[in-house]
């Protein structure tokens, strides 16, 4: 007797597939284009170092305004992905690129944001296939734990009966 898949983990894994799916999905676009500096080229102007501290470690961004090289385009308060406390100084510009996220743009160099995006879209994908299999495919055949006393005998095989001499006949299985 096969056992079937329980439905609570299973819908528990549905919504991490989808939670995690929501989450990377919106974002792809976004993260290609980072990914490739993608975008309205300009320069990032350096104006305030907005750090953060965690166990352990520390995480600094740039703040600052940015300017598209035609000058049609100008943002305030944007961050700069990629630039620590020791990349740049107050007032400094540097060549960067808007991609469309509001509040950060890229250097040209692009950003490895992607991985993290395509890690969270396969986790995603690979609990959706789990799901499936789970409740898709037909369960694996177990093996048989019948003994060859137990088995029924084919079709056309009647039991033979042997006599021992001065015995009844027997019949064997």
């Amino acid at each position: 007797m096969t056992r079937r898949p329980s439905g609570f983990v299973s819908l528990v894994l549905l919504v991490a597939a989808c939670a995690l799916l929501g989450v990377a999905l919106p974002n792809v676009g976004n993260v290609l284009r980072a990914a490739t500096a993608d975008g309205v080229p300009g320069t990032f102007t350096a104006r305030q170092l907005s750090c953060v501290r965690h166990p352990g470690h520390e995480t600094c961004e740039w703040v600052g305004s940015f300017r598209s090289a035609d000058g049609t385009s100008a943002l305030e308060s944007v961050r700069m992905y990629g630039r620590g406390r020791d990349s740049l100084a107050e007032g400094q510009r540097v060549a960067a690129v808007d991609v469309g996220l509001p509040g950060r743009v890229y250097g040209p160099g692009g950003s490895r944001e992607w991985i993290f995006t395509g890690l969270l879209l396969l986790a995603g994908y690979a609990l959706f296939a789990l799901v499936a299999k789970r409740h898709l495919m037909p369960p694996p055949a177990r093996p048989s734990t019948t003994t060859a006393a137990s088995r029924p005998l084919p079709e056309g095989d009647a039991p033979r009966e042997e006599t021992l001499a001065g015995a009844e006949p027997h019949r064997l299985p």
